[in-house]
């Protein structure tokens, strides 16, 4: 069989995109002091205008880059570090980042001085007043429309609008079109002076394709699928290098790009091969522009494939057939795969993801369609946009082209607030309460209820009569916190708007030039927001202690309790050992926990949802925990369910680490339970002993229709050899190339802090099928 034309290039590719990315950051002083005289000439600037200043540097002042084994045009050397793909806050190098660090408000020391205590105490993790880094352009708008066409449809709202703020966005967007057409006109240039010193045939072919395309896509409506895959990196790239945002997600790539491919196939303009070829090259460009041996958290990059179009049909092509054999043959770590399932997926689907699964790439995650979209519809949304819905960063979900969704900035710990409860002077309760309604606002929910009415305070733990009242008091409790927190968030959110507007990006999505509003103003259809709840396993283990040890068997007090808790189990290891293994635990899918497991989940959705954002959205439930189970555990002290001080929380909506259980109780544990009330997802990790996968390869087709049978939300699959793992730790130059799945990413074992590494051998260690 005759070798890809990527496969002849492979090495080529790999070592001519590492040179140039190695070399960043670029030095970018020049482009830095024309925008420094601008703001000298105009120091009042708004922060639109300077974003709009930001632009037309970049696309004018900035020099672009042809690679020669590169089939497609992107990169603009604008001072990005090299592993700067996800968020540019805080402010990085580069001149995307330029507005915001013209700041001269204090906004970002503000917010870092406010969110800084709590994540020391482990409350909550955050270094972002709002999700920065999980979103994805609106390709479709851009595909369909083209730059030039955004820009007449700008034009045509901009006539007679009398709103000066409107205006002034809807100026924004025409001079970030204008930007973006001169940028894309560059490169059909640059295109042309490399043509006339190359030599190469294969490469001159190259060249001559991007010198013909680059003069009209995508400022015009793409017309070929080379120009339709071109334009999902180039929207991801510019996003990157001009909003000062992460674009992690490329899009639902076997969905938008098929209507190209049949239509090039007619013309006999396209090969089957051909395309195939394109797509691997488009795959591989992850990992090729990334840093992989210094990625702690991953690329933050992700493509969907599978699930349903707008009308609801099952999504299944040769895209997604050559996406698949792409990750089969090459072992790409990046991009995150994000398999969604829809009701009447192809038999050939699911084996082809089940096969993948089993050769333990570990790329994967799968999605219920059927959950996830009723979740969204729940949420108001219309049904044909919630058919639409990505995923990005880890598992968030966001509706493409029409949503703006801020999912992945702040994990929750209601272990912590459950200790915060019953110490509220060790474990910080007062403490919290007391710098959060020092707050001079009437409308701060510690001060008064949202009508403004009476003085909100918690209650006492103490003197409970049984588990119910117990119970109650700590749901009420937590929403408080969990107000307390949104209103916060909501603040800082609000001034988005002054510190980063991005008018490029909401041209790309539906609403914002309707409107003539910025997604930081609320412009996007969809606005929403959800916090990640991290531990949720622990959380529900440590209620269920409470009410058996403490109230139904009466085995000892509340406050014996807590003296135990305080001490950190010092001399009670036999009871330790008693809660830790004697009692029933969450996801041993035991009769015992089932009332109480649904009744958490049905009440943790209504607690941590439901409040409005500062751009007219609501806040919407999540249950994923990315690496929260980690960073929230060292101040998390001893807990009711014999957990010790600073161990682990439990990873998603998985049981504890220390449970015992397999894969299909878990599953099975929830399939009562409604987890379409977690729209922004509801995450199990999947480990799974390599020597499963050698038996038989379909019993990963067997797990995600058990999965979709039993009313699942997320999985990852994490396929893993500890014995690998251990030997990878002494002699790490034998498994430079073992993947494995963190938490909602993919990594290289040996580029792993040690810390990490060990996390991750011992729960391989603890797995059963």
């Amino acid at each position: 069989m005759q070798k890809s034309q990527f496969a002849e290039e492979y090495n080529s590719f790999m070592e001519e995109m590492d040179s140039h990315y190695r070399a960043s950051p670029a030095d970018i002083s020049r482009q830095e002091q024309i925008l420094e005289e601008m703001l000298r000439q105009k120091p009042n600037a708004s922060a639109m205008e300077k974003k709009t200043w930001v632009y037309r540097v970049i696309a004018s002042e900035c020099e672009i880059k042809l690679f020669r084994h590169c089939p497609f045009y992107f990169e603009v050397v604008s001072g990005r570090p090299r592993n700067s793909v996800g968020a540019a806050y805080p402010p990085l190098p580069g001149l995307d980042s330029w507005v915001m660090r013209s700041d001269r408000s204090g906004f970002l020391e503000k917010f870092q001085g406010w969110v800084r205590p709590y994540m020391e105490e482990d409350i909550i993790d955050s270094t972002m007043y709002m999700d920065c880094a999980h979103h994805g352009m609106g390709v479709e708008t851009v595909l369909d429309l083209g730059f030039a066409g955004i820009r007449k449809k700008a034009e045509e709202r901009l006539a007679g609008e009398e709103d000066t703020q409107k205006a002034e966005f809807l100026n924004s967007v025409i001079q970030a079109q204008d930007a973006l057409i001169h940028l894309t006109r560059r490169f059909h240039i640059r295109a042309e002076e490399m043509l006339s010193a190359e030599e190469d045939p294969v490469i001159r072919k190259r060249l001559e394709r991007i010198r013909e395309a680059a003069e009209k896509s995508p400022i015009y409506p793409a017309k070929t699928f080379y120009e339709a895959l071109n334009t999902f990196w180039y929207l991801r790239e510019i996003g990157n290098t001009f909003e000062a945002l992460g674009f992690a997600i490329l899009g639902h790539m076997d969905r938008i790009l098929e209507r190209y491919y049949v239509q090039d196939m007619k013309a006999g303009i396209l090969t089957r091969e051909e395309a195939k070829d394109l797509i691997t090259w488009f795959l591989a460009l992850t990992d090729a522009r990334w840093d992989l041996n210094d990625t702690p958290y991953g690329t933050n990059t992700s493509v969907n494939i599978g699930g349903c179009d707008r009308e609801g049909k099952p999504v299944f092509n040769d895209i997604t057939r050559f996406i698949l054999e792409a990750y089969e043959e090459y072992r790409f770590v990046n991009p995150k795969l994000q398999a969604r399932f829809s009701r009447g997926a192809p038999e050939e689907y699911v084996r082809l993801v089940g096969k993948l699964a089993a050769l333990g790439t570990n790329v994967l995650s799968v999605f219920n369609d059927e959950v996830i979209i009723k979740g969204e519809t729940e949420k108001g949304k219309a049904l044909e946009d919630a058919r639409l819905y990505v995923n990005g960063g880890c598992q968030e979900t966001v509706l493409e082209g029409t949503e703006f969704g801020s999912r992945a900035f702040c994990y929750l710990n209601p272990t912590k607030y459950l200790l915060m409860m019953l110490f509220p002077e060790q474990y910080g309760q007062w403490k919290f309460w007391n710098a959060e309604a020092r707050e001079t606002d009437g409308a701060h929910p510690l001060r008064c209820d949202f009508f403004g009415n009476e003085k909100i305070v918690p209650v006492s733990m103490e003197h409970c009569r049984d588990f119910e009242e117990f119970y109650e008091r700590v749901f009420y409790n937590l929403k408080l916190i969990v107000n307390a927190i949104t209103w916060r968030y909501n603040g800082f959110e609000a001034f988005w708007k002054d510190y980063n507007p991005c008018p490029l990006y909401s041209s790309t999505i539906a609403g914002c030039v309707e409107q003539a509003k910025d997604i930081s103003q609320g412009g996007a259809k969809y606005n929403g927001s959800a916090f990640a709840v991290s531990g949720t396993g622990t959380f529900i283990d440590c209620l269920y202690a409470i009410g058996e040890a403490v109230f139904h068997q009466k085995r000892f007090s509340l406050e014996k309790m807590k003296q135990m808790l305080l001490s950190n189990y010092e001399g009670e290891e036999t009871t330790r050992r008693w809660l830790l293994q004697g009692l029933d635990k969450y996801g041993q899918d035991r009769e015992s926990l089932k009332g109480l497991t649904r009744k958490v989940y049905d009440d943790l959705a209504v607690t941590v949802s439901g409040m409005l954002n500062s751009r007219g959205g609501q806040y919407e439930a999540a249950l994923w925990s990315f690496y929260g189970y980690e960073w929230l555990k060292d101040r998390t002290g001893a807990t009711p369910d014999g957990r010790k001080a600073g161990e682990s929380l439990s990873r998603g909506i998985n049981p504890g680490e220390h449970v015992e259980t397999t894969i299909v109780q878990m599953v099975h544990s929830l399939s009562e339970v409604d987890l379409s009330k977690y729209p922004g997802t509801a995450v199990f990790y999947f480990e799974m002993p390599v020597t499963l996968a050698k038996q038989d390869s379909r019993i990963f087709e067997y797990l995600i229709r058990y999965f979709l049978a039993c009313k699942g939300n997320v999985f990852d699959f994490d396929v893993v050899d500890s014995r690998a793992l251990e030997d990878a730790l002494v002699h790490p130059e034998r498994h430079q190339n073992l993947v494995v799945r963190v938490c909602g990413y993919s990594a290289r074992f040996v580029t792993l802090d040690k810390k990490m590494q060990m996390e991750i051998l011992n729960r391989s260690k603890r797995i059963t099928g």
